[in-house]
């Protein structure tokens, strides 16, 4: 087996709530104890980007394949390997994480995002072989790109009407994983709305879809839908919007390890009430048509 020399724990659990700055605190590059692997050193031949978004080994080294899986980053040794130890060196020349190999194994995992701060920093790293008094070297850029490429309604199933609640769907175009910890909404019409974490705030980050968090990891060339458990296009009598006609600007902001992502939109809202609740106040209208506007942001 693979023996990693941190101390750091994979698995770490999301919370109900989560202050941002608690988060974001240790999400700057761990500078871990090792060696570099810079002894007697291969030709190094950068690998490419594949068309999956993984990094290509360069031809004819000991490394086979580069993939993301999760929070990981999983790297395949040829099979008649004599690599020691691996080590992933970061932009300013640490040593983000090293891992032990044992005989005989081919495979590696280098855990490069965690739920509770720590993740890596954006940038080119080093993966790095090591083998006695030599070593092989490829580049692995590690970049997230993320952008929101479509906003939904989401629609009772019983009468089809909107139920107030927003599917988001999140692309990452990058190089590298990241993790979507949160959605939040800006100028939602529902006091109640999925809120933004700004500063030291809290907010609900729980998803109702996706149901596994697993898929809260968002790897390169890949896109999620995203649902959380409260309503956002929910309004009552006393609001200036109507649910015969009515239109509202508001931002949905993606929230990342590696920065916020802000999308406006435009929802046009028609059908009258979605009365599913005689009780409540405040109730979603039956129809919601939503635009995608121009001039987000991305801090990213």
């Amino acid at each position: 087996m693979m023996s990693r020399d941190t101390s750091t724990p994979n698995d770490r659990k999301i919370g109900q709530s989560i202050s941002r700055r608690r988060l974001l605190a240790c999400s700057g590059t761990a500078l871990l104890s090792g060696v570099a692997g810079c002894l007697g050193t291969n030709t190094a031949r950068n690998g490419t980007e594949s068309p999956t978004g993984s990094p290509s080994p360069p031809i004819d080294s000991v490394f086979e394949e580069i993939e993301f899986v999760g929070p990981n980053l999983v790297v395949t040794l040829a099979e008649d390997h004599d690599v020691d130890r691996l080590n992933l060196i970061s932009p300013d020349g640490g040593t983000f994480e090293q891992v032990t190999v044992t005989e005989g194994v081919t495979t590696a995992e280098f855990q490069i995002l965690y739920k509770s701060g720590g993740s890596y920093d954006t940038g080119n790293y080093e993966l790095v072989a090591v083998r006695g008094e030599s070593s092989d070297t490829m580049s692995v850029e590690l970049r997230p790109e993320i952008s929101v490429v479509d906003v939904e309604p989401d629609v009772d199933v019983d009468d089809q009407n909107s139920t107030g609640r927003l599917f988001v769907t999140v692309e990452n175009t990058g190089t590298g994983p990241t993790w979507v910890y949160n959605i939040g909404f800006r100028n939602a019409p529902y006091s109640n709305a999925p809120e933004v974490i700004e500063g030291d705030g809290v907010a609900d980050t729980r998803f109702e879809r996706p149901q596994d968090p697993q898929q809260e990891f968002l790897q390169p060339n890949t896109e999620q839908r995203f649902l959380k458990g409260r309503g956002v296009l929910i309004i009552s009598d006393d609001d200036s919007i109507s649910c015969e006609g009515g239109s509202i600007e508001l931002t949905v902001v993606v929230q990342t390890p590696h920065g916020d992502i802000e999308q406006p939109i435009r929802a046009d809202l028609s059908g009258g009430y979605h009365v599913d609740d005689q009780a409540a106040v405040q109730h979603p209208c039956e129809n919601a048509d939503i635009e995608l506007l121009s001039g987000g942001s991305n801090n990213a």
